[in-house]
């Protein structure tokens, strides 16, 4: 996903463009773009009397919340992992 050149990307979110530089490839810097954009048009349609900065904070809240539920959710799945390891090896079945 990361090359050693930085790729200077120009992402379009709530009609303003930005370019944003990072060493992934263009496509998956377009993909965060358009999801930073679709996560903010839903609260701006919820919401249409917030300004743009407070629609960001909401959207970088929404976007860490789903960040740590996924993280969350990925840390139980390792413990459920790990504690069916030591069954499979004395030759438990599923």
């Amino acid at each position: 996903m990361t090359g050693n050149v930085p790729n200077r990307v120009t992402v379009r979110i709530m009609d303003e463009d930005y370019v944003v530089k990072g060493k992934a490839k263009p496509e998956y810097i377009q993909r965060l773009g358009q999801h930073v954009d679709a996560v903010m048009a839903e609260i701006r349609k919820n919401n249409p009397c917030l300004s743009t900065t407070q629609v960001a904070i909401l959207a970088a809240i929404n976007i860490a919340a789903d960040f740590y539920r996924v993280k969350e959710d990925y840390e139980e799945l390792l413990e459920l992992l790990k504690d069916e390891e030591p069954e499979q090896q004395r030759g438990g079945g599923p």
